[in-house]
């Protein structure tokens, strides 16, 4: 199911494959302010993103009621677990880029695309089956394993013959590596 889905969204994720964010990061070309509006957004939506995780451990709880014990608590720590990816790698490297910069997260300061977003996010988990949350979250976690992968590969080909910040790097390395497919891996 999971993979007819990816195969449905094909000719999107190549336009994202080449997005030039993307390939500025790649390059060396990303102005650091620009990398610095996108890790302060996406901090923030982070942030809401564990809020929609506990949302979804919180229903299963309640809504699972008539499902095998075992196979409910396997759901509830799941989404726990993942929630606890995002803590401890996530947004820890964002909070690394906060210390860098001199920046506090708590004066950040979502900004429309990442206030719709998330209000979107947080509408779908806290109003719809759980199912449905599920489907709206995970694909950013797809989407992000494939274009880390896409990047690393590209900044292989390039090797040295570009200049990178170390940040940028990291942020590649983080999201292509085999550490964080291992915990968004889910079966199709």
């Amino acid at each position: 199911m999971a993979q007819s889905l990816w195969n449905t969204a094909a000719d999107l994720i190549k336009v994202t494959e080449k997005h030039p964010f993307l390939t500025a990061m790649i390059d060396g070309s990303l102005p650091v302010d620009n990398f610095r509006y996108y890790v302060i957004q996406d901090a923030l939506y982070l942030n809401d993103f564990c809020t929609c995780l506990e949302i979804l451990a919180s229903k299963m709880q309640l809504e699972m009621k008539d499902d095998d014990s075992t196979y409910k608590e396997a759901c509830i720590q799941r989404v726990n677990e993942l929630s606890g990816v995002i803590d401890k790698a996530e947004k820890e490297l964002h909070r690394s880029y906060f210390t860098t910069w001199g920046i506090s997260e708590s004066d950040a300061t979502a900004m429309p695309n990442t206030v719709l977003y998330t209000s979107y996010m947080m509408k779908v988990v806290s109003t719809r089956p759980i199912a449905e949350g599920m489907a709206a979250i995970l694909p950013c976690f797809w989407v992000y394993m494939h274009v880390g992968k896409c990047m690393l590969k590209l900044r292989e080909e390039l090797g040295t013959s570009v200049q990178r910040s170390a940040q940028l790097d990291e942020w590649i390395d983080m999201y292509a590596g085999e550490e964080y497919e291992k915990k968004w891996k889910v079966s199709s």
